[in-house]
Protein backbone atom coordinates (compact mmCIF):
# COMPACT_ATOMS: atom_id res chain seq x y z
CA UNK A 1 0.00 0.00 0.00
CA UNK A 2 1.37 3.49 -0.81
CA UNK A 3 0.20 7.20 0.37
CA UNK A 4 1.39 10.40 -0.80
CA UNK A 5 4.25 12.02 1.10
CA UNK A 6 5.18 15.44 -0.21
CA UNK A 7 6.40 16.27 2.94
CA UNK A 8 8.26 12.91 3.97
CA UNK A 9 10.39 13.07 0.33
CA UNK A 10 10.93 16.78 -0.32
CA UNK A 11 13.06 16.20 -3.21
CA UNK A 12 10.85 13.55 -5.33
CA UNK A 13 7.89 15.47 -7.27
CA UNK A 14 4.26 13.82 -6.20
CA UNK A 15 6.17 11.52 -3.81
CA UNK A 16 5.19 8.37 -2.66
CA UNK A 17 6.31 6.22 0.44
CA UNK A 18 5.64 2.70 1.09
CA UNK A 19 3.53 1.77 4.70
CA UNK A 20 7.25 1.60 6.59
CA UNK A 21 8.05 4.91 5.48
CA UNK A 22 10.68 4.80 2.49
CA UNK A 23 10.21 6.97 -0.50
CA UNK A 24 9.08 5.37 -4.02
CA UNK A 25 12.08 5.66 -6.22
CA UNK A 26 10.56 8.32 -8.38
CA UNK A 27 11.28 6.97 -11.58
CA UNK A 28 8.76 4.18 -11.04
CA UNK A 29 5.86 6.38 -9.93
CA UNK A 30 5.06 7.11 -13.49
CA UNK A 31 5.98 4.02 -15.51
CA UNK A 32 5.54 3.66 -18.90
CA UNK A 33 2.18 2.08 -20.47
CA UNK A 34 1.69 0.03 -17.33
CA UNK A 35 -1.55 -1.16 -18.87
CA UNK A 36 1.07 -3.52 -21.19
CA UNK A 37 1.24 -5.64 -17.93
CA UNK A 38 -1.56 -4.84 -15.75
CA UNK A 39 -3.92 -6.14 -18.99
CA UNK A 40 -2.33 -7.23 -22.26
CA UNK A 41 0.27 -9.76 -20.47
CA UNK A 42 -2.61 -11.65 -18.70
CA UNK A 43 -5.00 -12.06 -21.84
CA UNK A 44 -1.71 -12.90 -23.89
CA UNK A 45 -0.52 -15.43 -20.89
CA UNK A 46 -4.12 -16.48 -20.92
CA UNK A 47 -4.31 -17.19 -24.48
CA UNK A 48 -0.69 -18.97 -24.55
CA UNK A 49 -2.23 -20.90 -21.65
CA UNK A 50 -5.03 -21.85 -23.36
CA UNK A 51 -3.15 -23.02 -26.06
CA UNK A 52 -1.21 -25.20 -24.12
CA UNK A 53 -4.07 -27.35 -22.54
CA UNK A 54 -5.67 -27.69 -25.76
CA UNK A 55 -3.22 -29.12 -27.15
CA UNK A 56 -2.57 -31.62 -24.25
CA UNK A 57 -6.33 -32.66 -24.90
CA UNK A 58 -5.72 -33.25 -28.45
CA UNK A 59 -3.03 -35.49 -27.65
CA UNK A 60 -4.78 -37.00 -24.16
CA UNK A 61 -1.86 -36.48 -22.31
CA UNK A 62 0.11 -33.98 -20.53
CA UNK A 63 2.53 -32.02 -22.65
CA UNK A 64 5.88 -30.73 -21.66
CA UNK A 65 4.80 -27.40 -22.14
CA UNK A 66 1.75 -27.51 -19.76
CA UNK A 67 3.66 -29.23 -17.38
CA UNK A 68 6.69 -26.63 -16.96
CA UNK A 69 4.11 -24.17 -17.41
CA UNK A 70 2.33 -25.30 -14.20
CA UNK A 71 5.29 -26.15 -12.08
CA UNK A 72 6.44 -22.73 -13.09
CA UNK A 73 3.06 -20.99 -12.04
CA UNK A 74 3.03 -22.56 -8.94
CA UNK A 75 6.30 -20.96 -7.61
CA UNK A 76 5.03 -17.08 -7.90
CA UNK A 77 4.29 -16.64 -4.24
CA UNK A 78 7.89 -17.08 -3.94
CA UNK A 79 8.86 -14.19 -5.92
CA UNK A 80 7.34 -11.75 -2.97
CA UNK A 81 10.71 -12.59 -0.63
CA UNK A 82 12.81 -12.82 -3.51
CA UNK A 83 11.84 -9.27 -4.55
CA UNK A 84 12.61 -7.93 -1.03
CA UNK A 85 16.36 -9.77 -0.91
CA UNK A 86 17.22 -8.26 -4.21
CA UNK A 87 16.00 -4.89 -3.17
CA UNK A 88 13.39 -4.96 -6.13
CA UNK A 89 10.46 -2.62 -5.98
CA UNK A 90 7.43 -2.80 -8.18
CA UNK A 91 5.87 0.53 -9.78
CA UNK A 92 2.56 1.36 -7.30
CA UNK A 93 0.73 1.85 -10.32
CA UNK A 94 0.33 -1.59 -10.95
CA UNK A 95 -2.68 -3.58 -9.99
CA UNK A 96 -1.08 -5.27 -6.54
CA UNK A 97 -2.18 -7.42 -3.55
CA UNK A 98 -0.89 -6.33 -0.17
CA UNK A 99 1.45 -9.38 1.75
CA UNK A 100 2.34 -8.62 4.88
CA UNK A 101 4.55 -11.54 5.42
CA UNK A 102 7.76 -11.03 6.94
CA UNK A 103 10.61 -10.65 4.46
CA UNK A 104 7.94 -9.88 1.50
CA UNK A 105 8.34 -7.07 -0.91
CA UNK A 106 6.12 -4.15 -0.24
CA UNK A 107 3.68 -4.26 -3.75
CA UNK A 108 3.64 -7.30 -5.63
CA UNK A 109 1.41 -6.88 -8.65
CA UNK A 110 -1.48 -9.47 -9.88
CA UNK A 111 0.13 -10.17 -13.06
CA UNK A 112 2.51 -12.18 -11.37
CA UNK A 113 1.31 -15.70 -12.07
CA UNK A 114 0.18 -15.51 -15.92
CA UNK A 115 3.73 -13.74 -15.88
CA UNK A 116 5.36 -17.00 -14.24
CA UNK A 117 3.07 -19.13 -16.33
CA UNK A 118 5.05 -18.21 -19.80
CA UNK A 119 7.90 -16.59 -18.69
CA UNK A 120 9.82 -19.89 -17.43
CA UNK A 121 8.38 -22.25 -19.82
CA UNK A 122 10.26 -19.88 -22.53
CA UNK A 123 13.41 -19.44 -20.94
CA UNK A 124 13.76 -22.98 -20.99
CA UNK A 125 12.49 -23.57 -23.70
CA UNK A 126 15.08 -21.71 -25.37
CA UNK A 127 17.90 -23.44 -23.10
CA UNK A 128 17.26 -26.44 -24.16
CA UNK A 129 16.94 -25.95 -27.74
CA UNK A 130 20.79 -24.08 -27.78
CA UNK A 131 21.40 -27.12 -25.70
CA UNK A 132 20.45 -28.94 -28.27
CA UNK A 133 22.07 -27.05 -30.89
CA UNK A 134 25.70 -27.37 -28.52
CA UNK A 135 24.65 -31.13 -28.86
CA UNK A 136 24.42 -31.50 -32.62
CA UNK A 137 27.35 -29.30 -33.55
CA UNK A 138 29.90 -30.36 -31.05
CA UNK A 139 28.87 -33.35 -29.46
CA UNK A 140 28.22 -31.87 -26.23
CA UNK A 141 25.99 -33.34 -23.23
CA UNK A 142 23.05 -31.85 -22.46
CA UNK A 143 24.30 -30.27 -19.34
CA UNK A 144 27.48 -29.27 -20.96
CA UNK A 145 25.68 -27.46 -23.63
CA UNK A 146 23.20 -25.81 -20.43
CA UNK A 147 26.55 -24.42 -18.87
CA UNK A 148 28.03 -23.20 -21.80
CA UNK A 149 25.64 -21.72 -23.62
CA UNK A 150 22.91 -20.26 -20.83
CA UNK A 151 25.34 -18.13 -19.47
CA UNK A 152 25.16 -15.79 -22.64
CA UNK A 153 21.34 -16.54 -22.83
CA UNK A 154 20.86 -15.75 -19.52
CA UNK A 155 22.66 -12.64 -19.43
CA UNK A 156 21.48 -11.66 -22.88
CA UNK A 157 17.92 -12.37 -21.61
CA UNK A 158 18.04 -10.43 -18.44
CA UNK A 159 19.35 -7.14 -20.63
CA UNK A 160 16.53 -7.18 -22.19
CA UNK A 161 13.80 -7.89 -20.10
CA UNK A 162 15.32 -6.02 -16.78
CA UNK A 163 16.91 -3.33 -18.63
CA UNK A 164 13.82 -2.36 -20.74
CA UNK A 165 12.01 -2.70 -17.68
CA UNK A 166 14.13 -0.58 -15.57
CA UNK A 167 13.94 1.72 -18.04
CA UNK A 168 10.00 1.67 -18.46
CA UNK A 169 10.03 2.22 -14.72
CA UNK A 170 7.90 -1.22 -14.33
CA UNK A 171 10.28 -2.21 -11.49
CA UNK A 172 13.78 -0.83 -10.35
CA UNK A 173 16.41 -1.95 -7.65
CA UNK A 174 16.80 0.19 -5.07
CA UNK A 175 19.11 0.58 -3.68
CA UNK A 176 20.74 -2.20 -6.18
CA UNK A 177 24.03 -4.40 -4.68
CA UNK A 178 26.64 -4.49 -6.81
CA UNK A 179 27.15 -2.21 -10.12
CA UNK A 180 23.98 -1.24 -11.74
CA UNK A 181 23.12 0.52 -14.52
CA UNK A 182 20.60 4.06 -14.44
CA UNK A 183 18.53 2.92 -17.43
CA UNK A 184 16.22 6.32 -16.45
CA UNK A 185 13.36 5.82 -14.33
CA UNK A 186 14.89 2.06 -12.75
CA UNK A 187 18.31 0.63 -11.57
CA UNK A 188 19.28 -2.64 -13.24
CA UNK A 189 22.30 -4.24 -11.54
CA UNK A 190 24.69 -6.45 -13.40
CA UNK A 191 26.09 -8.68 -11.05
CA UNK A 192 23.22 -9.46 -8.20
CA UNK A 193 20.57 -10.86 -8.69
CA UNK A 194 22.39 -12.00 -12.23
CA UNK A 195 24.71 -14.58 -10.77
CA UNK A 196 21.55 -16.48 -9.44
CA UNK A 197 20.11 -16.46 -12.46
CA UNK A 198 22.23 -19.05 -14.07
CA UNK A 199 21.14 -21.71 -11.51
CA UNK A 200 17.42 -22.27 -10.97
CA UNK A 201 16.19 -22.07 -14.61
CA UNK A 202 19.63 -24.27 -15.51
CA UNK A 203 18.96 -26.79 -12.79
CA UNK A 204 15.39 -27.05 -13.73
CA UNK A 205 16.23 -26.92 -17.42
CA UNK A 206 18.11 -29.65 -16.88
CA UNK A 207 16.01 -31.87 -14.53
CA UNK A 208 12.77 -31.90 -16.98
CA UNK A 209 14.44 -32.07 -20.22
CA UNK A 210 14.48 -31.18 -23.49
CA UNK A 211 10.54 -30.97 -25.14
CA UNK A 212 11.34 -33.23 -27.80
CA UNK A 213 12.20 -36.55 -24.87
CA UNK A 214 8.53 -35.63 -22.91
CA UNK A 215 7.96 -39.48 -24.21
CA UNK A 216 10.65 -40.59 -21.32
CA UNK A 217 10.66 -40.52 -17.67
CA UNK A 218 12.97 -37.73 -17.29
CA UNK A 219 15.77 -36.83 -14.28
CA UNK A 220 12.36 -35.33 -11.67
CA UNK A 221 10.65 -38.15 -11.93
CA UNK A 222 13.15 -40.46 -11.33
CA UNK A 223 14.30 -38.59 -8.61
CA UNK A 224 10.63 -39.31 -6.86
CA UNK A 225 11.02 -43.06 -8.07
CA UNK A 226 8.15 -42.51 -10.56
CA UNK A 227 9.82 -44.87 -12.68
CA UNK A 228 9.45 -47.44 -10.62
CA UNK A 229 5.54 -46.58 -9.76
CA UNK A 230 5.10 -46.64 -13.44
CA UNK A 231 6.10 -50.46 -14.05
CA UNK A 232 3.34 -51.26 -11.68
CA UNK A 233 0.03 -52.43 -12.87
CA UNK A 234 -2.14 -50.54 -10.87
CA UNK A 235 0.05 -47.04 -12.17
CA UNK A 236 -0.18 -47.73 -16.09
CA UNK A 237 -2.86 -47.70 -18.30
CA UNK A 238 -2.20 -51.30 -20.23
CA UNK A 239 -4.63 -49.24 -23.15
CA UNK A 240 -1.67 -47.10 -23.91
CA UNK A 241 0.98 -49.37 -23.46
CA UNK A 242 2.01 -51.20 -26.97
CA UNK A 243 1.95 -54.96 -26.86
CA UNK A 244 5.93 -55.88 -26.70
CA UNK A 245 7.44 -59.52 -27.63
CA UNK A 246 6.42 -61.31 -24.71
CA UNK A 247 3.02 -60.79 -25.05
CA UNK A 248 1.32 -63.92 -24.26
CA UNK A 249 -0.10 -65.23 -27.58
CA UNK A 250 -3.33 -65.35 -28.12
CA UNK A 251 -4.58 -64.27 -24.81
CA UNK A 252 -4.85 -60.54 -25.89
CA UNK A 253 -3.00 -59.35 -22.74
CA UNK A 254 0.22 -57.72 -23.01
CA UNK A 255 2.90 -58.16 -21.07
CA UNK A 256 3.93 -54.62 -20.50
CA UNK A 257 8.16 -54.53 -20.42
CA UNK A 258 10.05 -52.24 -18.63
CA UNK A 259 10.58 -49.81 -21.92
CA UNK A 260 7.47 -49.75 -22.46
CA UNK A 261 6.09 -48.09 -19.69
CA UNK A 262 8.57 -45.61 -19.51
CA UNK A 263 6.53 -43.18 -21.80
CA UNK A 264 4.66 -40.90 -18.22
CA UNK A 265 1.55 -40.90 -20.94
CA UNK A 266 1.02 -44.32 -19.71
CA UNK A 267 0.23 -43.77 -16.44
CA UNK A 268 -3.05 -43.30 -15.16
CA UNK A 269 -4.99 -40.92 -13.62
CA UNK A 270 -3.59 -41.07 -10.37
CA UNK A 271 0.03 -41.46 -11.48
CA UNK A 272 -0.58 -38.12 -13.47
CA UNK A 273 -1.85 -36.08 -10.64
CA UNK A 274 1.29 -37.29 -8.52
CA UNK A 275 3.63 -36.37 -11.35
CA UNK A 276 1.92 -32.75 -11.52
CA UNK A 277 2.91 -32.59 -7.61
CA UNK A 278 5.81 -34.26 -7.75
CA UNK A 279 6.96 -31.35 -10.69
CA UNK A 280 5.29 -28.27 -8.19
CA UNK A 281 7.49 -29.57 -5.07
CA UNK A 282 10.80 -30.15 -7.20
CA UNK A 283 10.19 -26.26 -8.74
CA UNK A 284 9.09 -24.71 -5.65
CA UNK A 285 12.10 -25.86 -3.16
CA UNK A 286 14.48 -25.43 -5.82
CA UNK A 287 13.33 -22.24 -6.39
CA UNK A 288 13.54 -21.49 -2.53
CA UNK A 289 16.88 -22.88 -2.49
CA UNK A 290 18.74 -21.36 -5.31
CA UNK A 291 17.00 -18.17 -4.94
CA UNK A 292 15.09 -16.84 -2.27
CA UNK A 293 17.22 -18.28 0.87
CA UNK A 294 20.35 -16.56 -0.74
CA UNK A 295 18.56 -13.12 -1.57
CA UNK A 296 17.17 -12.84 1.83
CA UNK A 297 20.14 -13.79 3.46
CA UNK A 298 22.19 -11.64 1.81
CA UNK A 299 20.21 -8.34 2.40
CA UNK A 300 19.58 -9.58 6.29
CA UNK A 301 23.61 -10.03 6.56
CA UNK A 302 24.34 -6.92 4.56
CA UNK A 303 21.21 -4.47 5.37
CA UNK A 304 19.71 -2.18 3.47
CA UNK A 305 22.63 0.37 3.09
CA UNK A 306 26.02 -1.24 3.29
CA UNK A 307 29.54 -0.05 2.35
CA UNK A 308 30.18 -3.38 0.94
CA UNK A 309 28.07 -3.39 -2.08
Amino acid sequence: MTVLALEACPDIADAVVWDDGRCVPAGITRPFAPWLLDYALPVIAAVVVFLMVRTAVRQKKLTWMLMISVASASTWWLEAFGDWGQHLSYSPVFNHYVLTWTYTAPHNSLWMPLMYAVYWVAHAWAILKLAEWGNRRFGWSLGRGIVFLSVPLTFVWNLVIEGFAAWAGWWTYDPGIGPVLDMGRGNWPLLWPMLLMFGWINLVSWMVGPPDEANRVNRLERLFRLDSLLQRPRWHDAERVSPGEDARAGSGVAVSTRAEVLDPAAGTVAFQVLRVLCWIVFFNVTFMLTLDIPLVALRLISGWDTPFF
